[in-house]
């Protein structure tokens, strides 16, 4: 019994260790989130420029998922050097920064650029709070891509085929929304992209959260085998 007791308690430490770096990985797609279901249930917390650039988000948010794409892609055949893949990352960033400066241009709004900033360094905190080698890298980035894609494509169909409430999306708020003063009819009901940005990103969240701790497990499971079994 002693030695069982002995055996647990390190491993029990070691999680709750990793917990709090888990959860500083998962936090920022958790308050984007939140932000939406605050956009749904109650938008006149936010003025119509913000409620905008939520729905510009989400366009923003492809891109950001399409740059993980390449990065995941780009380091598979990298040395184990943070700095040759910190310099990827980088070069992605402004990259991508180019259509979306036109885009704040056009749109006269800093929004976009800092929507871009929030959600690339959200989709990419986890790097730098949980480095691992190249090859580790390669797979949690690419696995984090297909399940950022797979939720895109089911949260696409989903939000458009479920019927959802409006709930604080009064038909004078949608009105504020526009330049005109006047909803446009044949508009898509802003509710189903505000409803895909929750979705959305409570599974990025939540896949984050276990990709962040997944080789950390591995690693202690090997520790765990060679000198700390409980039998």
């Amino acid at each position: 019994m002693p030695q069982s007791s002995a055996g647990i308690t390190p491993a029990l430490t070691h999680s709750m260790r990793n917990l709090i770096p888990r959860l500083g990985v998962a936090v920022p797609d958790c308050l984007t989130a939140a932000t939406y279901l605050v956009a749904w249930t109650a938008p006149t917390q936010l003025d119509p420029a913000r409620f905008r650039n939520l729905l510009a988000a989400i366009v923003i948010e492809f891109l950001v998922l399409h740059a993980s794409a390449l990065y995941g892609f780009g380091i598979a055949k990298r040395e184990d050097r943070l700095h040759r893949r910190a310099w990827i990352l980088g070069g992605l960033s402004v990259l991508y920064l180019i259509p979306i400066t036109f885009m704040a241009v056009q749109l006269r709004t800093d929004g976009p650029i800092l929507a871009f900033f929030w959600l690339f360094t959200s989709r990419f905190a986890f790097i730098l709070i949980h480095p691992e080698s190249a090859a580790a890298e390669t797979r949690r980035t690419v696995t984090l891509w297909v399940i950022s894609l797979l939720a895109f494509i089911v949260g696409t169909i989903a939000v458009n085929k479920i019927p959802l409430p409006s709930f604080g999306l009064t038909r004078q708020f949608v009105a504020s929304l526009s330049m005109s003063g006047h909803p446009n009819p044949k508009a898509q009901p802003p509710q189903i992209t505000i409803a895909f940005g929750v979705f959305y990103f409570l599974v990025q969240a939540g896949a984050k959260f276990c990709l962040a701790g997944a080789g950390r497990e591995k690693e202690r499971a090997a520790t765990f085998d060679d000198g700390q079994s409980i039998g």
